[in-house]
């Protein structure tokens, strides 16, 4: 037994896992989220998937007696659902950091939660201004 692509997996999680941590710039943030991404489910499918298995998909009515011969297709279906999830998930980031580097003109997390907490300030400074002008 193989458990070397198991070992990939979460080797490759963890070391996502820390970018993601680590990463100052956005864009950086999202690529480590998409390998965290591709990490579960390659452990997935490596989980699902032994050797000596063949795929679920049965020519031989002799399979059918011998169940252990035969790969769970279980985390396989639910990885395609991962993936479609995945990649959903990524399109919204994109889309988000679109519309933050419009706003911003910055890719940086420090930077850009700095101008949101002066943009939020000064919002309120307006709104506040606005109800003493109608007093």
């Amino acid at each position: 037994m193989n458990i070397f692509p198991d070992i990939f997996a979460v080797v490759l999680f963890f070391i996502s896992f820390f970018g993601l941590i680590t990463s100052k710039n956005i864009i950086k943030s999202i690529i480590f989220t998409i390998l965290m991404q591709t990490a579960v489910i390659m452990f997935w499918i490596f989980l699902g998937a032994r050797y000596g298995t063949t795929p679920p998909i049965i020519h031989d009515t002799a399979l059918l007696y011998d169940m252990t011969a035969i790969a769970d297709p279980f985390p396989q279906a639910l990885m395609l659902t991962a993936i479609i999830i995945g990649i959903s998930v990524t399109a919204i980031n994109i889309t988000m950091l679109n519309t933050l580097f419009r706003k911003y003109k910055t890719l940086d997390w420090a930077t850009m939660s700095e101008n949101a907490r002066i943009d939020a300030i000064s919002t309120d400074e307006n709104l506040i201004a606005k109800e003493f002008e109608e007093l």
